[in-house]
């Protein structure tokens, strides 16, 4: 549903009371805003990925003689209260599910529109959910440019755009590929893909590439980092894509608190 940006505002006002931070917002943006009892992922943006992806998208699903052709929608965020030190800006987080009570539209929580999001679909290499930085967004490997000898179809950053994330699908997707997604792809969390038998390391899954663009200037908390995310095109935040990798590296991390996996 769709409110006036005076109920966000009203939000982060409440947030930075009191302190000599000022923070800009988005004013031209539609808002989008989901409390308790508010409808949740409805029509038309009613896709889901059938894993863990479900608990913060809203996205439509447009196909083109039975294949997908495109996503576009929103992907959310709920305000803890507190300020981050370092940037002076409100942080957020993606609302996990039912599981942490944090489900859009029935907990008490309120979910904002953090990201409008594009998709176009594609497939990508597994490679790995841990490294010496951690857990960590899945890491998936795809090519820069159309290449014939690809090992499956899609396997290509899309262009043009800003594409910087890969999402799998899992068989409970309202995708139409999900009737033939294989049981290593077939997995509810990025842990489940790396260490759940049969493993998903350096298999083919489908899925969908995509492309955010920030509604709003927030710190946003995930994996143990707080990522200053600012209004516009945003290709840190979720960035989970490479191109070339070499296994067997001794590789030390660039994240303060983070040993060797």
């Amino acid at each position: 549903m769709k409110r006036t940006i005076m109920g966000f505002a009203a939000i982060v006002a409440t947030l930075i009371m009191g302190m000599s931070t000022t923070v800009a917002f988005a004013d031209d943006y539609d808002l989008r805003e989901v409390g308790p009892g508010d409808p949740w992922q409805v029509p038309p943006y009613d896709f889901v990925f059938g894993n863990h992806m479900d608990t913060h998208i809203q996205l439509w699903l447009k196909t083109k003689n039975g294949e997908p052709k495109s996503l576009k929608g929103y992907l959310y965020i709920y305000f803890t209260g507190d300020i981050d030190e370092a940037s002076g800006l409100p942080i957020a987080k993606h609302p996990r599910g039912a599981k942490h009570n944090e489900s859009c539209g029935i907990d008490d929580i309120i979910c904002i529109a953090g990201w409008k999001l594009k998709g176009r679909a594609g497939a990508a290499k597994f490679l790995s959910h841990s490294g010496v930085n951690g857990m960590d967004h899945p890491i998936w490997m795809v090519n820069r440019a159309e290449e014939m000898s690809a090992p499956a179809y899609g396997m290509v950053i899309p262009s043009p755009g800003y594409y910087s994330h890969f999402h799998w699908l899992s068989s409970g997707s309202t995708d139409p590929r999900a009737a033939d997604v294989p049981d290593f792809c077939d997995k509810m969390s990025a842990g489940m893909l790396e260490m759940t038998d049969p493993s998903a390391v350096d298999m083919i899954c489908e899925g969908w590439f995509l492309q955010l663009k920030a509604k709003h200037s927030f710190a946003f908390k995930h994996g143990g980092e707080i990522i200053p995310v600012y209004k516009g095109a945003d290709l840190r935040s979720h960035l989970n894509i490479v191109t070339n990798y070499k296994p067997d590296l001794e590789i030390t991390p660039t994240r303060e608190g983070h040993s060797g996996m």
